[in-house]
């Protein structure tokens, strides 16, 4: 215990490009900072175990704003404020800051969604990226939908009738170039430059704006919703030689875009595959059941699907009651 490294590790995600070898990184949602803890702790479980494929090169642990705001019970549609988001890294960087003393085993670096940077001007943008950055947010994405009305890639605008986009000399010289500005003056922070604009303005126009992007400085590139698997494999294929990295975004259940594995996204060139909100949805449909059993007057104790009894030390063990006690133990004398 007295030997404790107290500042842990934090996997660089800069190094993990670099170690990449054609190998696909995974970008995985997490909703609070318990989910964050059990993704820590099931991966390195899998590592363990040796059940992490060679392709994968790595993890990341990624904000959502989906998630963000559906934890105010809100739909994704530009509902929360850059002060949420900053909370939220700075939630998520301290449960797996103690993930990582608890395992022994470094924490995943942490990207976030910026939205559309919290303000149009580029004073705004590089306040949001210095907080997010402060944080432990090593990614920010940036997307080019209006900050007013923005609204979930994968939702038809604030209205339902579209999402609507500013023009791409707007994203690259009010949000891309001054959030790459900041980053180039920081060792461990890069930007993800998205475009919402294939379901207004058409696919070539997103190809087209995905090129602008990456040449303005944008380290990683992200076209939201192509709307079959032709277009995703094109995505890749067109930014098969840029400096940028090439993320898929997949959305369990969602009509929009295809829904591929992290094998298929990396058997068709794509660099990252993001799964950003599936454990919430994973999450609710299981509490849907549970609800339904004690609203029918069921024992939640003979209809699990496993075993209950370990429900509850398991989830201590995960959010840290036994490591806490062990600290609070060693410092009093105790042990």
């Amino acid at each position: 215990m007295e030997k404790t490294n107290w500042k842990t590790d934090r996997i660089e995600l800069k190094k993990m490009i670099e170690e990449l070898d054609g190998r696909i990184i995974i970008a995985i949602g997490v909703a609070n900072g318990a989910e964050a803890r059990q993704l820590h702790h099931t991966i390195y479980e899998l590592y363990d175990q040796k059940a992490v494929p060679d392709y994968i090169g790595g993890f990341v642990t990624y904000i959502s704003g989906y998630l963000c705001s559906a934890t105010y019970g809100l739909p994704d549609l530009g509902y929360i404020l850059r002060s949420e988001i900053v909370r939220q890294t700075d939630i998520i960087e301290h449960a797996t800051w103690m993930a990582a003393l608890d395992t022994s085993k470094p924490a995943f670096p942490i990207g976030v969604d910026g939205d559309t940077g919290f303000g149009n001007e580029p004073s705004s943008i590089i306040l949001t990226c210095r907080q997010i950055h402060k944080q432990g947010g090593q990614y920010i994405q940036l997307e080019d939908q209006y900050g007013i009305n923005k609204s979930c890639g994968h939702m038809a605008g604030s209205s339902g009738t579209g999402k609507q986009v500013v023009s791409a000399e707007e994203m690259i010289e009010k949000r891309i170039k001054p959030a790459v500005s900041y980053a180039s003056s920081q060792d461990d922070f890069l930007i993800m430059a998205r475009t919402d604009t294939i379901a207004s303005h058409g696919f070539d126009e997103a190809l087209r704006r995905g090129r602008l992007y990456v040449e303005a400085g944008a380290h990683l590139l992200f076209v939201e919703a192509p709307e079959s698997l032709e277009m995703l494999e094109t995505v890749a294929r067109e930014f098969e030689d840029s400096p940028a990295l090439v993320l898929a975004n997949m959305i369990e259940g969602s009509p929009m875009t295809p829904y591929l594995s992290p094998e298929e996204l990396h058997q068709r060139g794509f660099d990252i595959g993001l799964y950003c909100v599936g454990s919430l949805l994973a999450g609710r449909a299981a509490q849907a059941r549970y609800f339904s059993i004690l609203g029918r007057g069921g024992n939640v104790m003979l209809r699990a699907e496993s075993s209950p009894t370990r429900w509850f030390d398991g989830f201590n063990r995960v959010i840290g009651r036994e490591q806490t006690e062990m600290w609070n133990r060693f410092f009093s004398g105790d042990i």
